[in-house]
């Protein structure tokens, strides 16, 4: 029962299957992009869109200072509370982004971030490590663990 109709479905199918996986370097070069969004957002002082990059879900774990936070909303109350102006905020930068996509749905970001402050809030810099998930939505953050180097 190899019908021609068959045959097509199948190709049809797998084209389909192939094309929505994308090529590692399209799916890293979409990451890129997610971690350029968020460091936008946040020198524009903007936390609605820089959480829009992380998993709007209670799956939600982010890593920080010791303490975790599960959830969306937890987060970007931590986010608020530690960030509540521009001046706290300050401008991100990431440098030495190492990107491993583990399969079509699944990536690992290791990276390092500088924050530049003015007056007594001071600059920070420190490491973090990502899980990302390519959502409906696109790749978002599921794991955040952030470090904060000691200060100089």
């Amino acid at each position: 029962m190899n019908s021609p109709f068959r045959t097509t479905l199948v190709y049809t199918i797998l084209v389909t299957i192939l094309i929505g996986c994308g090529s590692p370097a399209d799916q890293e070069a979409a990451i890129r992009s997610v971690l350029e969004e968020q460091v936008e957002a946040w020198n524009n002082a903007d936390l609605e869109a820089f959480m829009e990059t992380y998993v709007k879900s209670e799956d939600l774990r982010f890593s920080s200072s010791g303490t975790v936070r599960r959830g969306w909303e937890d987060t970007k109350r931590r986010y608020c509370k530690n960030y509540p102006s521009k001046e706290a905020m300050g401008l991100l930068e990431f440098e030495e982004l190492a990107v491993k996509t583990l399969s079509s749905k699944w990536a690992e970001v290791h990276g390092h971030y500088r924050l530049y402050r003015k007056g007594d809030y001071g600059n920070a810099t420190g490491l973090f490590t990502i899980l990302m998930e390519n959502t409906p939505d696109g790749w978002k953050i599921l794991h955040d663990h952030t470090s904060a180097a000691p200060a100089e």
